[in-house]
């Protein structure tokens, strides 16, 4: 079975690129952390899942096209294929995590009805090693549960109607789990409305 397959038949599919592809968006994670940002380059915080989750946009064209660039560059570019065949990148993130993860509910990305499956694709990757504490990713599809783990250099791609939550896990005193998280998403003009609707309800004005 292709990825593509395994994406549109199980809402699912993981990638395998070249770790080294991550060294731009590491950099840019640090001098967004240390507040010495070039002026081209900024971020917003915008709140996650839960009270410790952090999803830090990137909100200029200049870093964006830093995550752009990870994807051009690397095997993770399939991503924007795998989707509906032909997709572009709406925007991307930091998920930080800083402290304990409580436990969630299952959750889609893009539930709502006039949102089909197979148009849209969020993706997931670790932008540094994970501690033990950390959590990874429960999935659901049907009556199936089952966990992905996170690894450096390798991504998970998921339909906007697949179910998953980050695990109930603990932290480190001083460490954050981060992951790096493309939104993708079909041209198709039928869809752009509805999804960018979702994408806007996410990112911080």
């Amino acid at each position: 079975m292709t990825r593509t397959q395994q994406f549109h038949d199980h809402h699912f599919t993981e990638l395998a690129f070249q770790a080294r592809h991550l060294s731009p968006l590491r950099r840019l994670y640090r001098q967004m952390l240390a507040g010495c940002l070039a002026d081209e380059f900024s971020f917003r915080a915008s709140p996650g899942l839960h009270a410790n989750m952090t999803w830090q946009y990137a909100t200029s064209p200049a870093a964006l096209a830093e995550f752009e660039h990870c994807l051009s560059e690397s095997d993770l570019g399939e991503s924007l294929s795998i989707v509906d065949g032909d997709s572009r990148l709406l925007a991307a993130c930091f998920v930080i995590v800083d402290g304990d993860t409580p436990i969630q509910d299952f959750h889609v990305d893009y539930g709502q009805s006039e949102i089909p499956a197979g148009v849209t694709g969020t993706m997931l990757t670790p932008l540094i090693a994970f501690d033990p504490p950390f959590g990874h990713l429960d999935c659901r599809e049907g009556l199936r549960e089952f966990e992905y783990r996170y690894r450096i250099g390798e991504a998970i791609l998921f339909d906007g109607k697949f179910e998953h939550r980050p695990q109930l896990a603990g932290s480190i005193e001083g460490g954050a789990r981060v992951l790096v998280s493309w939104s993708i998403a079909t041209e198709d003009e039928r869809y752009r409305f509805a999804i960018q609707r979702v994408i806007d309800s996410q990112m911080p004005t």
